[in-house]
């Protein structure tokens, strides 16, 4: 087993749906362990494979990335998406380094302090 890597890999067997309850499920837990999505304000719901996402997210990239997580799980045939932005703290923030504080950066590049000998 090559671990889902090859061509074939997220291709059930013929008329094959998952149960609307663990296609919930699924979708659910891969927007709750994504590392830059605060799924606290999304909503999941199935019907017969298509899944539709509602609620609030803090950006407008996680409207498109929460979409593109609930596609690529496998069983969804389709994806509504009616996920609004109410602008807030996003996690994709935080991982941004801090700027460095005025004063270090002078004419010729960063000050650094003379050693203490």
């Amino acid at each position: 087993m090559d671990g889902g890597q090859g061509p074939h890999a997220g291709k059930g067997p013929l008329g094959w749906t998952r149960d609307d309850a663990h296609l919930r499920e699924e979708v659910s837990d891969r927007l709750m362990e994504d590392r830059l999505l605060d799924a606290r304000g999304i909503e999941v719901a199935a019907d017969s494979g298509v899944v539709t996402l509602s609620g609030d997210v803090p950006g407008a990239s996680d409207v498109a990335h929460a979409g593109m997580l609930a596609r690529e799980t496998a069983g969804v045939s389709a994806v509504v998406n009616r996920l609004m932005v109410h602008p807030g703290p996003r996690a994709v923030d935080k991982l941004a380094p801090e700027p460095e504080p005025k004063g270090l950066q002078g004419r010729w590049g960063r000050w650094i302090p003379p050693f203490a000998t």
